[in-house]
């Protein structure tokens, strides 16, 4: 049976229905297209009567029964009791929008028999019902015709879209545009290309034709009542409600209505909307503002600078505020005055802008920022939620781990509350920097698995974000002992993610874990290939480029490249300087600058390393452990350092216990790319059997150390390799690096003959004459990275 034939058969039904129906009134409620007219034409012809088709009842309609067909115009009819007391049966259809008062005390009542849409639907089974959603009005309509589709969408747009509400127009076309929709649906009438489940979800029809034909005439629609204000700022709301506030800004724009769609970017979250909608969205929105209104509308700029900002632009972001509000409102001090003439949104985006400055945050500029924070209302989540995020990174970058985690958990439950899974997912992210920064790489575990569920909440795809958590998520598996998931993420995405909007404690966080995975699974020089790529990217940044030539002198220690790590330190002209460090004892320990620890710890460990036996080492190494600021990952590296010199001085008892030490935190954190980076040092304490077998008596530090163990950390030393005594290896090593007999020897403080003679007995052992020989055999036995 096809589609029409289907149909009568159907309506007959129905017909039998009514006639055969005990009660005398019958209502039949539906849309268009669904019937309601040839349903009572085939009753006129079994009642004899004929079919009333005005607003008002015809008063002079006689027989037996008495058939309204209320046109669609009407909306609201007038019900007669006492004329229709002269007829056995009164059929009246209408749509769903007609009111007749009166009716639905009958219905309520049960004294009217009531029909709507799902009754005259065609049943379950039917193949139209699957291909056409049982409507019967597309029964015969060929939807590939072009012309019949568009007088078809215009019979949607006209018979079924314009009685909907602004907020059902919404939700429909949200839906018919692939996005989900919440609560709104529920208020939607019945529409026959709108599929319920048994559960009560709605989503659009089947049907891609027809689908494509509603999305049409809804876009329509829509263009129809933005041309008229009255109805445009409420669709507009009611979109933005519905979930889609791109569509009803640009609506608002394409209408020409600027300042209406101003105040709806602004109540959609402003500058935060790009992480509420996603950067596309958040472009098109902006690049749909004249010139004019983004040149001088504070709210737009302000979004444009944010913009500016994602994508690295710091200077042009500096512009754009500058042209605005003036240059003074470049200065930070200037703008958290007391009295400034700021608005709080233009001092939250001043406070977010200042993460990507390179500037120093004084004690004095924090107590500026907690007055602004005091000026905000308790319900300006995102703003307050912003405020914390900005301190947090300022925290983080100076170390002061236990204020940074107070404000991400403020930070954390502002955005919660405001219900943005992005920013949410940021401070999980931070969170996890903080641990792993700190060493303790089971707590980021936790973050990072926090991080993952808020990103899969996050309504657009965002690749730049998700790529930063590949990263998290690769140094935490790089903590475990697979490094292979960072060196695959170093690979494939590092130039990517170098490329893409991140903030300088991320940065930091990156250079320190890739130049280690490359150092100590390529070579030094891929490591410095790796940093010197970075600084092609941050080439203004003096924050940065200090952490790119710190991490790089670190790299040349691991890669027994010291003089130049030396030379490299001694270029960058601070206060700290070796000079000042091989002076200070408690100073070590009151150290506050996060760029002045580094390089203490720097040049503590170049100490280290070349002195060993220098007086008072072990207690500089002890101030600095005690040093709050230093981080987690420093301080394993610290224990190490004082467990090398004590056992250097013979003090191995005291060495033993500071490595169990060392090793029993290191177990409960789960961390060992500190030790990893520590090999030179760690490698020969692991050489004593006595060392090695006091620390494994212990069950946590065991498992540290097997774990170590498939990294290479116990392979033997070059002393233990070659032969060569420690002084050979480090004159072996300054060969290497090309330096001369004088330099060694003053570097050294011994005589130019003492290195001679040493320099003999090194090519003797090693079976050279010459040194590109020596330098040769070093390479060859990969003595040099």
């Amino acid at each position: 049976m096809d589609g029409a034939m289907a149909n009568v058969a159907h309506i007959d039904m129905l017909a039998e229905r009514v006639s055969a129906s005990a009660r005398k009134f019958i209502v039949i409620t539906a849309v268009a297209g669904m019937g309601k007219s040839l349903l009572l034409r085939k009753l006129s012809k079994a009642f004899d009567v004929p079919v009333c088709t005005t607003p008002e009842a015809d008063g002079t309609a006689t027989g037996r029964a008495f058939l309204w067909d209320i046109p669609s115009r009407a909306e609201t009819i007038a019900f007669d009791e006492a004329f229709f007391e002269h007829f056995e049966r009164v059929v009246i259809a209408r749509r769903p929008e007609t009111e007749v008062p009166g009716i639905e005390r009958l219905i309520v009542h049960g004294e009217a028999l009531f029909l709507d849409e799902h009754d005259l639907l065609l049943p379950e089974g039917d193949p139209a019902r699957r291909c056409q959603c049982g409507w019967p009005v597309l029964l015969g309509v060929d939807l590939e015709d072009r012309a019949r589709r568009d007088q078809f969408k215009a019979y949607i747009g006209f018979e079924i879209l314009r009685p909907l509400t602004a907020m059902q127009l919404a939700a429909l076309w949200r839906m018919f545009n692939g996005h989900a929709i919440a609560g709104s649906a529920a208020e939607l009438p019945f529409l026959p290309f709108v599929e319920r489940t048994a559960d009560g979800i709605l989503s659009a029809c089947a049907s891609g034709e027809l689908r494509g034909i509603v999305r049409d005439a809804a876009n329509e629609e829509i263009g129809r009542r933005m041309e008229r204000f009255e109805a445009a700022t409420p669709l507009a709301r009611a979109l933005h409600r519905s979930g889609h506030t791109e569509k009803a800004i640009s609506a608002l724009q394409s209408a020409g209505m600027e300042e209406p769609a101003v105040r709806l970017f602004a109540e959609a979250g402003g500058v935060f909307y790009i992480h509420i909608d996603g950067p596309e969205a958040y472009a098109r929105v902006l690049s749909g503002f004249s010139p004019e209104i983004s040149a001088d509308n504070e709210t737009v700029v302000i979004a444009n600078a944010m913009r500016a900002l994602k994508f690295g632009e710091t200077g042009r972001a500096k512009k754009l505020i500058a042209d605005r509000f003036g240059r003074q409102s470049l200065d930070p001090m200037a703008v958290f005055a007391s009295v400034a003439p700021y608005s709080l949104s233009f001092k939250g985006f001043r406070l977010v802008m200042m993460i990507y400055e390179d500037i120093v945050i004084t004690d004095a500029m924090f107590e500026r920022l907690y007055d602004y924070l005091d000026e905000l209302p308790l319900e300006a989540a995102l703003l307050r939620g912003s405020f914390y995020n900005a301190v947090l990174e300022f925290y983080i970058r100076q170390r002061r781990f236990n204020e940074a985690e107070m404000a991400a958990a403020q930070a954390f439950s502002s955005y919660r509350a405001a219900g943005v899974p992005l920013l949410v997912f940021y401070i999980c992210v931070h969170q996890a920097v903080i641990r792993l920064l700190s060493g303790d790489a089971t707590g980021a575990g936790s973050r990072i698995a926090e991080a993952r569920r808020h990103m899969a909440e996050v309504g657009f795809e965002s690749p730049a974000d998700a790529r930063i958590l590949r990263l998290i998520e690769a140094c935490h598996a790089y903590e475990d002992g697979r490094p292979q998931v960072l060196i695959a993420f170093i690979n494939h995405e590092f130039d990517t993610f170098s490329q893409a909007e991140t903030w300088p404690s991320l940065v930091e966080f990156a250079l320190h874990y890739g130049s280690q995975a490359l150092s100590e699974h390529f070579s030094t020089l891929s490591a410095l290939g790796f940093l010197d790529r970075w600084r092609l990217h941050q080439t203004h940044d003096r924050q940065l480029r200090f952490m790119i030539e710190i991490r790089a002198a670190l790299v040349m220690q691991n890669g027994n490249r010291w003089n130049d790590a030396a030379a490299t330190l001694s270029a960058m002209q601070m206060r700290i300087n070796r000079t000042w460090v091989e002076a200070a004892l408690d100073d070590l320990a009151r150290l506050s600058m996060h760029d002045e620890i580094e390089v203490a710890f720097a040049w503590l460990r170049q100490i280290v390393h070349e002195r060993p036996d220098r007086a008072y080492l072990d207690r500089q190494i002890s101030a600095m452990i005690a040093n709050e600021r230093v981080t987690g990952r420093q301080r394993r590296a610290l224990q190490i350092w004082l467990a090398f010199v004590l056992k250097r001085t013979g003090r191995a008892t005291e060495a033993r216990a500071v490595l169990q030490r060392m090793f029993d935190d290191a177990a409960r954190t789960g961390t060992i790319a500190p030790l990893q980076e520590e090999r030179r040092f760690l490698g020969e304490l692991m050489g004593d059997s006595r060392i090695e077998g006091f620390v494994s008596a212990a069950g946590p530090a065991r498992r540290i150390m097997k774990r170590l163990s498939e990294t290479g950390i116990k392979g033997r030393t070059i002393e233990q390799e070659s032969g060569l005594s420690r002084r050979e290896v480090r004159i072996l090593l300054m060969i290497c690096e090309g330096a001369s007999n004088k330099f060694i020897a003053g570097r050294l403080g011994i005589s130019e003959s003492t290195v001679k003679f040493h320099v003999t007995n090194l090519y003797r052992k090693l079976g050279c004459t010459r040194r590109r020989e020596a330098i040769a055999v070093a390479r060859a036995r990969n003595w040099l990275h």
